[in-house]
């Protein structure tokens, strides 16, 4: 029985605190809480009637007499009245009464309710010597940037500092020293005491520079004296990049001299393989220093070349695209000139044979001679003229509607046959036949020879046109 009595009082209790806890709000913001012996501080105290009637606040601190002023300001504030929901502002000024010692102090504000309920705020204050202290510069750094350092790429570097005691370092300077040139900057900051703060330093790197590890020395000087230095390792990373290539041309009467100028953009020595394009037909008449290459489908003028950082070099060759003007003229005059000798007839000779012997030797053959007026305009005085060899005789029967030979004679090459044609039309065709007959059987092959056609050109003067020699085997 007494321990649920108990219980209920403590409900009771509880109930009635967390009540009396839910009736005022109070807020403390800081105005100035950073001062010297003999000044004074300010705090801000925002109270908010939470209840339904009228409450009344004591403002005070226990610590107030015991070294220290905590006053409200106007002093009628130490009792203040608040109407339900409203909020009310008064300042709180604090004062060191005793030399103490500089540093960091908390002060208790209590804001006690008629209603019972009581809060307590904490009053944080930084006390600073009436005469500068003798403090030794305490900075803590801490350095954020990349170990690797890429040169092609701007570089970040931030400083995170914090003062750590009440000695007012105003007119800071930093200092980054290195064996870089680019990474030597320096800044002037002021840190007050306690105080944090970022300083970004952005450097663009030689983008030649060598690789390997390097040191950064961030250098701190307060009145030109060193206060502090760190260390920072960082790493230039080797670039390889392909060679850069650019073409530059002039062309004079289609002969297109090219420079290529190659860089090599990395930071080491390096060996490669050079590339200037060519359409595949400018690579047949490209020649210089390089060589003429295919790759990937492609054609290139290629240089093999060992260049240092930085280091550059220039390569010639040219495109003479003359060679095939000079062809393509060649061609059209040879056919121009193919055109004005080629004859305006063509002869063609054939045989076959009408006997042989039972052993198949060849006994008489049927010679037939085609003519042909290869041009559209009439060509006039045409002579054939046709050779049997002396082995065998021409037969005087003539087929019936061919042109019969205007002239047979034996002449030392054989038997001479000739046959006048007044004119020939365009295009005109014909067909001459005649026989011979073998004075001996033939074995073997029998060469009939090359037949002439004259014919009458301009200015009196004659042309000639050849046939085929024409072999008939047993």
């Amino acid at each position: 029985m007494r321990k649920l009595l108990f219980l209920c009082s403590l409900v009771l209790v509880l109930g009635a605190l967390a009540a009396v806890a839910e009736s005022a709000e109070i807020n403390v913001t800081v105005i100035d809480n950073a001062f010297r012996i003999g000044q004074e501080g300010k705090f801000n105290v925002s109270i908010t009637n939470l209840a339904k009637e009228i409450q009344r606040f004591s403002l005070y601190s226990l610590q107030a007499g015991q070294g220290w002023t905590v006053d409200p300001s106007p002093p009628k504030d130490r009792i203040i009245e608040v109407a339900p929901k409203e909020t009310y502002y008064t300042t709180i000024r604090v004062r060191a009464l005793e030399n103490f010692a500089p540093g960091i102090y908390t002060l208790n504000l209590d804001v006690a309710s008629d209603l019972g309920e009581k809060q307590t705020k904490l009053l944080k204050i930084y006390l600073s010597p009436e005469q500068p202290y003798d403090y030794l510069p305490a900075i803590k750094v801490a350095v954020d940037m990349n170990d690797k350092v890429d040169p092609r790429e701007p570089v970040s570097i931030k400083l995170l500092l914090e003062n750590r005691n009440p000695l007012d370092l105003a007119n800071l300077v930093i200092k980054v020293q290195s064996d870089i040139p680019e990474f030597a900057k320096e800044a002037v900051i002021d840190l007050p005491p306690l105080e944090k703060k970022t300083v970004e330093f952005s450097v663009i790197p030689n983008r030649f520079q060598q690789p390997k590890d390097y040191v950064l020395f961030f250098v701190f000087l307060r009145a030109g004296q060193p206060v502090k230095v760190v260390e920072k390792k960082i790493e230039i990373v080797a670039l390889m990049p392909a060679f850069k290539t650019d073409v530059t041309e002039v062309g004079k009467y289609f002969k297109i001299f090219k420079e290529v100028t190659i860089t090599n953009e990395g930071n080491v020595l390096n060996t490669q393989k050079a590339r200037a394009p060519l359409t595949r037909w400018e690579s047949y008449f490209t020649y210089g220093e390089g060589d003429v290459v295919t790759f990937n489908d492609a054609k290139y003028v290629e240089w093999e070349l060992t260049l240092g950082p930085g280091e550059a070099t220039t390569k010639h060759f040219i495109t003479n695209l003359r060679i095939p003007l000079y062809v393509l003229i060649f061609l059209l005059l040879f056919t121009a000139f193919y055109f004005y000798v080629l004859p305006p007839i063509s002869v063609s000779k054939s045989a076959v044979t009408t006997q042989s012997d039972e052993e198949g030797a060849l006994s008489e053959i049927k010679v037939a001679l085609e003519v042909k007026n290869t041009s559209s305009r009439p060509v006039r005085s045409v002579a054939l003229i046709d050779y049997v060899p002396g082995i065998a005789n021409v037969e005087k029967m003539i087929d019936v509607g061919t042109l019969k030979p205007t002239e047979v004679t034996h002449t030392a090459r054989g038997t001479k046959l000739v046959w006048n044609i007044a004119e020939l039309e365009g295009k005109e065709h014909r067909v001459i036949t005649y026989k011979v007959k073998a004075k001996l059987n033939i074995l073997g092959t029998f060469s009939l020879p090359r037949a002439t056609a004259e014919y009458g050109k301009r200015k009196g003067r004659t042309g000639k046109a050849y046939s085929n020699i024409f072999r008939l085997s047993t």
